[in-house]
């Protein structure tokens, strides 16, 4: 178990992500890539991805541990993991 981790983590650290996400998500992720510090509004509104998909977007990638979660409720801001 802890070997299919370390093997998970190692697929997920490399350059693989664009694999696991479909193409709206990866609109989301590219979009956090640059922002650096964004509001599901701000992504949505420059991505031109609906704010129900940018949401479960932001989920898988809190599930990857791609991005962070900054703040709670309306002020909630998701940022990259360092």
């Amino acid at each position: 178990c802890e070997k299919q981790a370390r093997l998970a983590v190692s697929y997920l650290s490399n350059e693989n992500i664009d694999k696991l996400l479909s193409v709206k998500q990866l609109l989301v992720w590219n979009f956090i890539q640059k922002a650096v510090v964004a509001t599901p509004l701000e992504i949505a509104n420059n991505t031109n991805v609906a704010q129900p998909t940018v949401r479960q977007s932001i989920q898988k990638l809190l599930k990857l541990k791609r991005i962070e979660r900054l703040g709670l409720g309306r002020a909630t801001r998701y940022k990259l993991v360092n």
